[in-house]
């Protein structure tokens, strides 16, 4: 089964972040964000641009 990409959501600033066990937070410091999947035929990296 070929994994298809799915576009990351743009960041926001907020007070505080949302509560609850369907939230998951992600601290970024430095770097940058991509999504890489690995599957049968091949690895591939996505970046926002």
């Amino acid at each position: 089964m070929r994994l298809r990409f799915i576009a990351p959501l743009m960041p926001a600033l907020v007070e505080q972040p949302p509560e609850g066990d369907g939230w998951i937070h992600e601290v970024k410091f430095d770097g940058y964000r991509s999504q890489l999947i690995i599957g049968e035929d091949g690895t591939r990296i996505y970046t926002r641009n």
